[in-house]
């Protein structure tokens, strides 16, 4: 377990994915050749990805700590980032623990076709769920508790990857992927109602998403502009008491350009990444339709940062930062401002951004409406998250602090989970049968309409329409 941790911690994504990504293909029976040149395209995507984002939060996260400055608020408790969070995973043994359990039950799972999702392309995600798997150890005192916990919380992830995945592969312009980190999707089927109750009142007729923004508005519309015009928003916020100094605007200014310079160069690096993904995609379709493979569907798994620039998400994400800083100042019974994840937004409206389809005003209600839920829960979890991270070592923690990471605190999820898995007494067994009934009552219900369920989580139904028309064909060549 700890040789798996250290060659993840060594290599990191951008060389395990083109890795696992090269052995799926040979599995699959693509050429090596075309299966090394996939994987080599798919890790110069992901460096170009990772750069790109580098270059964003190191101009976006001084300006969102400004921010946070600026308003005056003193909160109990102090975020440390989801770092932090993977520190207190990590440094217990139940998250050492589930890098190959984990591995093991996604692939029992995929293979006896429970679930559609291939996960351990993006298992150093598996922290986000399995931290409150330690949180359930830590309170109970139970290992295996916080093992059966991080085990329900990951199939409720596999859920919604397999719900989600025609709404993401059809957004973001990615063929046969998903994503299993749950920061990224947990707010999905919560979107889902919040366009339902949009189209109710008559408020899914306002559309923001970028080719109506440019259709009408013109040179405003475009990415580039949006992205300009949004970072100097924000950084024009977060420098409200130093307007006067000339480096000020300078800084404004420049994160506006850098913001503006992600939205031009994505498409370019998307570009990249999709030749990465063309040979296993165009082998498992002539396998698909020369009837080879046995089951309908494949999703691959990837780090959410290959959807994290697309211009709608992005644009929503960037445009929630300043507004879930508000709701943290004014929320009756919030106890922490957001800090060192803040930056991360655009990260967690991946999933709500696929199912508005690119509607930003629609994924700003849905994220925002959302995640001051989460803001709530999170609250009532910095006693126990701070002990978790002093015993882990968090420097924070050990100086009389209270302590969360707020990409981690706010999802609802994993706090049901936790409730359910460390409740007191006799009481666990009703809580705990009661989360598995809800769970195997989503799962077949989506499984018998699954169609349905996908269609109204974004996808098309030309898109699936155009998934189904494949299915024939493996149908017909048997």
């Amino acid at each position: 377990m700890t040789m798996v941790k250290t060659v993840i911690d060594v290599f990191g994504s951008t060389i395990i994915v083109p890795v696992v990504v090269f052995i799926l293909s040979l599995i699959m029976r693509v050429k090596p050749k075309d299966a090394f040149k996939g994987a080599l395209f798919m890790g110069v995507g992901l460096t170009a990805f990772n750069i790109i984002l580098g270059s964003l939060m190191g101009s976006l996260s001084p300006m969102v700590t400004q921010m946070v400055k600026n308003t005056g608020i003193n909160l109990p408790g102090i975020d440390v980032g989801w770092p932090a969070g993977a520190v207190i995973v990590y440094a217990n043994t139940i998250g050492m623990f589930y890098l190959v359990f984990g591995l093991l039950v996604n692939l029992v799972l995929f293979l006896t076709k429970w679930t559609d999702t291939f996960q351990p392309t993006d298992i150093w995600n598996y922290y986000q769920f399995v931290f409150w798997a330690a949180i359930v150890q830590y309170v109970t005192g139970s290992f295996w508790l916080g093992v059966a916990c991080a085990t329900y919380l990951n199939l409720i992830v596999l859920l919604i990857a397999d719900w989600i995945a025609p709404s993401l592969q059809e957004h973001y312009g990615y063929d046969g992927v998903t994503s299993t980190c749950i920061c990224a999707i947990n707010g999905a089927p919560f979107a889902i109602l919040i366009k339902w109750l949009l189209k109710k009142l008559k408020l899914d007729k306002v559309r923001l998403d970028p080719t109506t923004l440019r259709d009408k508005i013109g040179f405003f519309g475009e990415p580039v502009t949006m992205g300009l015009i949004v970072g100097i928003v924000i950084s024009f916020i977060a420098s409200l008491n130093a307007l006067g100094q000339m480096a000020t605007w300078a800084s404004i200014l420049t994160t506006g350009i850098v913001t503006g310079a992600i939205m031009a160069l994505y498409p370019a690096v998307s570009g990249l990444f999709v030749k990465g993904l063309i040979p296993i995609s165009q082998k498992m379709s002539a396998r698909a339709q020369s009837g080879q493979m046995r089951r309908k569907n494949f999703y691959i798994s990837l780090d959410p940062a290959v959807y994290f620039g697309e211009e709608a998400n992005l644009t929503a994400g960037l445009i929630m930062i300043p507004i879930m800083l508000l709701i943290a100042v004014i929320q009756p019974g919030n106890r922490m401002l957001p800090l060192a994840d803040l930056a991360a937004m655009p990260f967690m409206v991946i999933g709500i951004t696929a199912v508005m389809k690119g509607n930003i005003f629609g994924t700003v209600i849905a994220g925002t409406i959302w995640y001051t839920i989460g803001q709530a829960l999170n609250s009532t979890i910095l006693e126990i998250f701070t002990k978790a991270a002093a015993t882990a070592g968090v420097a924070e923690a050990s100086q009389g602090a209270l302590v969360s990471a707020w990409t981690l605190g706010v999802v609802p999820y994993g706090w049901l989970g936790y409730k359910a898995f460390a409740a007191s007494g006799t009481m666990k067994v009703l809580t705990i049968l009661i989360a598995v009934a809800v769970y195997l009552a989503v799962y077949f219900a989506f499984r018998k309409n699954k169609v349905a369920w996908q269609i109204a989580a974004g996808a098309s139904p030309e898109f699936m329409e155009a998934q189904k028309a494949k299915e024939l064909g493996k149908a017909a060549a048997k």
